[in-house]
């Protein structure tokens, strides 16, 4: 087993992530710190069907319900309950999640054709 630089730079990107979400968005330890958002990155890929624009323009998407949420409570609406605009998210993850796989039946999504084989680097 040799040197894999795109191992190395996922765990690079995952320690950035988590040095993030640690220092800047909250700025201490807490438990249940990502508070489900590993689920929403997996609708994100669902959602965006095997095309790096789709993923981009999803994750503003994504993004933008999440700070949706925020915005109203920093401008002090109180006609909705704080629970229900935390809930945001994750309620317009499950409304994509079936919107997608409702036109994923009637097209093909366009996934790679080996995926889910197992790889094995010693049979090329």
């Amino acid at each position: 087993m040799g040197f894999d630089f795109h191992k190395v730079q996922g765990g690079m990107f995952a320690g950035v992530a988590g040095a993030y979400l640690s220092l800047a968005y909250a700025p201490t330890w807490l438990e249940n710190m990502t508070a489900g958002r590993g689920w929403i990155a997996v609708a994100l890929v669902i959602f965006a069907t095997w095309d790096p624009v789709r993923a981009l323009i999803g994750s503003y998407l994504f993004g933008g319900i999440d700070a949706l949420g925020l915005r109203l409570q920093a401008m002090g609406v109180t006609a909705i309950s704080p629970f229900f605009l935390k809930m945001l998210p994750y309620i317009f993850t499950i409304v994509v999640l079936i919107v997608v796989t409702k036109q994923s039946h009637k097209k093909h999504i366009g996934a790679p054709g080996a995926l889910g084989l197992p790889y094995d680097r010693e049979e090329r």
